[in-house]
């Protein structure tokens, strides 16, 4: 149990220095990006606004692939209800109406590693070379680890809910509390530990590269 508990604040650490190095990476891009605004013929704000579009909906990827835009949106969606769900294991005191989120979890729990597949699939059916890198089908693995540990403890090994929530909230008080039975939950949560030390890299970056394409691109939607 040691061993996890110090394993999980190494990664809260790294996780904290990579995401002050990535936002001073950010400051450092939007910053050339300031000087070259300046010189262009479209308006800064307009420009923005696109490049907020192109992050939420994924619009230029639309254009480029429509079936792999779909996948890659209801992944996306479905991990972001998957992730406000968990919240409940860490989280004390949430609003009554979380349920209903912990409710469209349960839902979004199946959809996401049906979209892994369908991504892995549309990939490898355009370009594998092209559209899988070694670092994307890692990724794409460690989230089917995830998403198939956490359906397979939720319907056929379960997993005792009010222990994980007591270790997890205990990590964060520093209570610290026996750690849940069973290698799955084991796999489950450290998978989801490297997965967190991937997060600030891609969250923070991808609005540098999709706004560094819209660039390129103008004012086409």
């Amino acid at each position: 149990m040691m061993f996890i508990i110090i394993i999980t604040y190494i990664v809260i650490a790294l996780l904290y220095i990579k995401g002050v190095m990535n936002i001073l990476l950010l400051c450092r891009a939007q910053g050339q990006d300031q000087v070259y605004l300046n010189d262009s013929t479209y308006p800064r704000t307009v420009l923005y606004m696109l490049s907020l579009l192109d992050v939420i909906f994924f619009t230029r990827l639309f254009r480029i692939n429509k079936p792999l835009w779909l996948g890659e949106w209801l992944f996306h969606l479905s991990f972001i209800i998957v992730l406000l769900a968990h919240l409940r294991y860490i989280l004390v005191g949430l609003p009554s109406w979380w349920s209903h989120i912990v409710c469209m979890g349960k839902y979004a729990g199946l959809l996401m590693p049906l979209s892994l597949l369908y991504i892995l699939v549309v990939r490898a059916s355009v370009d594998w070379r092209r559209y899988i890198s070694p670092g994307n089908l890692c990724l794409i693995i460690i989230l089917l680890i995830i998403s198939v540990s956490g359906l397979l403890m939720r319907y056929i090994y379960r997993t005792d809910i009010v222990e994980v929530k007591r270790f997890m909230v205990g990590l964060f008080t520093f209570s610290f509390q026996p750690l849940p039975e069973g290698r799955l939950f084991m796999l489950h949560y450290l998978a989801g530990l490297v997965l967190l030390l991937y997060l600030p890299s891609h969250v923070l970056t991808a609005p540098v590269t999709i706004s560094e394409a819209r660039r390129r691109e103008g004012f086409r939607i």
